[in-house]
C-alpha cells in the first residue's frame, strides 16, 4: 500500500468539549475540516490517510484527493479575566464557564481572528469501519500522542490487536485523485450476503437529514414554488435545502441564508464547484466539472428575485468559490 502520512483526527460535529471553538462542519463520508489554530494543519497533504474518530472509537477511515483553503475570519470564545480560548461550558454548575486556567465566569468574550480554513475533500475514498475498534488502541500507534491535539500522526505499522482491520481498510480505498464524489458508495471488496433486513427507513431517514431542518426546507419550498433555483426541475423529492453561508446554527436557517436545489446540484454547491455571482446571480462551474453534463448551466441566472437572497452570504460564498478555482 503506497501512501502518505496517516492520521488519527477527531471529528465530533456538535459534540465538543471545548466551548471556545465554535467548531467544524464535518460531513463523516465526504470532507474533514480544520483550521490554522489547529496544530498540524501545515502537515496535512492530499494523498494523506485519515483515521475518523470520535471520543471513543474510529468512525471511518479515507483518503484524501484535495485540499480546498480559503481566508475567514473565525469567531473565538474566550476566558473574560485571561483571554484564553480554552473554556469549558458547564450545565449544572455557576458560574456557567471554566477556562483552562481555572478562571469561573458567566460570559465569554468572543472575538474575530484572522483564520485559514481547510476542507479536506475524499471523493468516495472513504470506508466506515465496522464494529468497534477503540481509539486508545490506535493511540498507542501514535509516535508523539498529545491528548490536547485533535489531529495525531499515525504509524500504520504499529497498529496492534484489532486495529490491525484499518490496514485491510486502507488497502480497499480507492486510489486519491480528482472526483466529484457523486458516485455512490458501494463498490466494496466484501462479497454481497442478504441478511434480511429492510433498509428503506434508514434510507429515508438520511435522505430527509441531507435535506436539512424541516422548517427551514418548507419555508424555502414555499418561497421559491417548489422549484430548483438552477434546474428549474419541479420534482420535489429531489429538491434539498441548501446554506449559502455553511449551518453554524439556528440563525443560519434564515430563509434568505437559503437556496432549493435539486440534490446533485446542491452537492455541487456545497463543494465549492458550482459558484453563484451576487452581482448577477449567474453560475459558474469549476473547470473539474468540465465534460461531466453540467454545462448547460454555467452562465444561467438564478430562478428568483434577488432580494430574496442574502447579498453578504452570496459575496461570502462567491469568495469562497473563487479561491477553489485557483487550485
Amino acid at each position: 500500500m503506497e501512501t502518505g502520512r496517516a492520521w488519527l483526527v477527531l471529528s465530533l460535529g456538535a459534540e465538543r468539549e471545548y466551548a471556545g471553538n465554535v467548531g467544524y462542519a464535518d460531513e463523516l463520508e465526504t470532507v474533514y475540516r480544520y483550521d490554522s489554530f489547529v496544530p498540524n494543519h501545515l502537515q496535512m497533504s492530499e494523498g494523506d490517510l485519515l483515521l475518523l474518530c470520535d471520543r471513543k472509537a474510529v468512525l471511518g477511515i479515507a483518503r484524501i484527493s484535495w485540499i480546498h483553503r480559503y481566508d475567514e475570519p473565525k469567531k473565538l470564545r474566550r476566558c473574560s479575566v485571561c483571554r484564553i480560548a480554552t473554556i469549558k461550558e458547564r450545565k449544572e454548575k455557576r458560574p456557567r464557564y471554566k477556562c483552562r486556567d481555572g478562571h469561573e465566569f458567566d460570559e465569554p468574550v468572543e472575538t474575530l481572528e484572522p483564520c485559514t480554513h481547510y476542507a479536506a475533500y475524499f471523493d468516495r475514498a472513504f470506508r466506515r469501519v465496522p464494529g468497534t475498534i477503540s481509539v486508545q488502541e490506535v493511540r498507542q500507534a501514535c509516535p508523539r500522542y498529545n491528548g490536547q491535539l485533535a489531529m495525531q500522526e499515525v504509524e500504520l505499522a504499529r497498529l496492534e490487536g484489532a486495529s490491525r482491520a484499518l490496514l485491510g481498510l486502507a488497502e480497499a480505498l480507492p486510489e486519491g485523485g480528482p472526483g466529484l464524489g457523486l458516485v455512490a458508495n458501494d463498490a466494496s471488496e466484501d462479497s454481497y450476503v442478504p441478511d434480511g433486513r429492510d433498509e428503506r427507513e434508514r434510507t429515508a431517514r438520511q435522505i430527509r437529514a441531507r435535506r436539512g431542518q424541516a422548517a427551514f426546507r418548507q419555508k424555502l419550498r414555499e418561497r421559491f414554488h417548489d422549484t430548483c433555483l438552477v434546474t428549474r426541475c419541479r420534482l420535489s423529492d429531489l429538491l434539498e435545502a441548501a446554506h449559502i453561508s455553511p449551518y453554524r446554527g439556528e440563525k443560519d436557517n434564515h430563509p434568505s441564508n437559503g437556496l432549493l436545489l435539486r440534490a446533485d446540484i446542491h452537492t455541487l454547491f456545497d463543494l465549492d464547484l458550482l459558484g453563484i455571482n451576487p452581482e448577477t446571480l449567474q453560475i459558474s462551474l469549476h473547470p473539474r466539472l468540465r465534460g461531466m453534463g453540467y454545462e448547460n448551466f454555467a452562465g444561467a441566472v438564478l430562478a428568483c428575485d434577488s432580494q430574496l437572497l442574502s447579498r453578504e452570504a452570496l459575496e461570502f460564498r462567491w469568495r469562497r468559490f473563487q479561491a477553489g478555482m485557483l487550485k
